[in-house]
């Protein structure tokens, strides 16, 4: 089970959409939550615009205006749902997989008043009993369980310490991050940073998913990193061939297709040849790819590595102005790229 969620700070803009398309397709989970989507509604020509519409499902917790909103989009052939509950500050599905093990996954998007947080820390513990015993929350509680779990500290607070006693007493398990401190800053000169986001859950979720990891992912939209909870990430040999879907809207492409199908002289028993068409066929497509779109993958894995690689170093000694400026260009042109590869197809 492979679970993507990321505070994307508004999904209004179709080229922000292009942009977290294009991690999606790269990443590959099987649920999707978004947070602060800024969206009062997600029909299928949205999804569309996402993630795709083949195989996928969702459920949407509205904004109300332009602040807020929640969106859990699921690959049906891995997971079914049984039941959704649209809360204030929560969107919680019940899942079945293909093994017929239910559990519950909730998406969360805390308030930032201090004075709605009572109401907040009730609804979660009313989600706690109906959830239980297999049970995942997440993402942005949009407050720190711990001091350290801000940059140079913060003095402890009521709604830091209610945080953690929810936590205790619920018996939740808080896993680490294993590639960073921080889920969010603010991208400003006088930096902060905060773990704002994680995912929470249950023993009996962790014993249907074994192997639990949970990292971060660069960057290149939102203030927030986006993160992958993981069970079992385990790879077995080489990387399957990825067929782009973008390559069908092009003009010629079943023309050079045909032509690469019948002109493959392959002799041998019928299997045999059919095998041998499809790699010559494979073998075409990469060139045909890297002459007619030209190598934008190698450019855009190096623009997301810049990306990583400021934002760490933001969190650790932090960055100049000239460095910031450079963070926000290279996103800027990783945008640019996804845009133009569309336009491209």
């Amino acid at each position: 089970m492979k679970i993507f969620s990321w505070n994307v700070r508004g999904l209004r803009s179709r080229r922000k959409r292009d942009v977290v398309k294009d991690i999606l397709k790269t990443q590959q989970p099987d649920v999707v939550m978004f947070q602060e989507t800024k969206c009062e509604e997600c029909d299928r020509v949205f999804i569309r615009s996402v993630w795709g519409t083949r195989f996928r499902r969702w459920a949407v917790l509205p904004s109300t205006g332009r602040s807020g909103g929640i969106l859990i989009m699921w690959d049906d052939r891995v997971v079914s749902e049984c039941e959704v509950v649209v809360g204030v500050f929560s969107l919680s599905i019940k899942f079945r997989n293909r093994d017929n093990k239910e559990w519950w996954l909730t998406g969360v998007y805390g308030p930032n008043r201090p004075w709605s947080r009572q109401d907040w820390w009730d609804e979660l513990g009313g989600l706690f009993g109906l959830c239980t015993p297999n049970w995942c929350v997440g993402w942005d509680f949009n407050v720190v369980r711990l001091a350290s779990e801000k940059l140079n500290g913060v003095s402890t607070n009521r709604s830091m310490r209610d945080f953690d006693s929810f936590i205790r007493e619920c018996e939740l398990i808080d896993p680490p991050l294993s590639n960073a401190r921080f889920t969010w800053s603010n991208l400003q000169e006088n930096r902060v940073c905060r773990r704002l986001d994680r995912f929470l859950h249950t023993l009996g979720w962790e014993e249907l998913f074994l192997n639990i990891r949970k990292e971060v992912r660069p960057r290149v939209v939102s203030d927030h990193f986006p993160v992958i909870l993981e069970s079992c990430p385990f790879k077995w040999g080489p990387s399957p061939f990825r067929f782009e879907n973008m390559w069908l809207e092009n003009r010629s492409f079943k023309e050079f297709f045909r032509d690469w199908w019948e002109n493959g002289r392959v002799h041998g028993w019928e299997g045999f040849k059919f095998i041998q068409k499809l790699r010559g066929v494979k073998d075409n497509l990469k060139v045909w790819k890297r002459e007619g779109f030209g190598d934008l993958g190698a450019v855009k894995m190096g623009l997301v590595r810049d990306i990583e690689e400021l934002d760490v170093k933001e969190a650790g000694e932090g960055l100049s102005r000239a460095l910031r400026e450079r963070r926000s260009m290279l996103r800027m042109k990783l945008e640019e790229i996804v845009f133009e590869v569309k336009e491209l197809s």
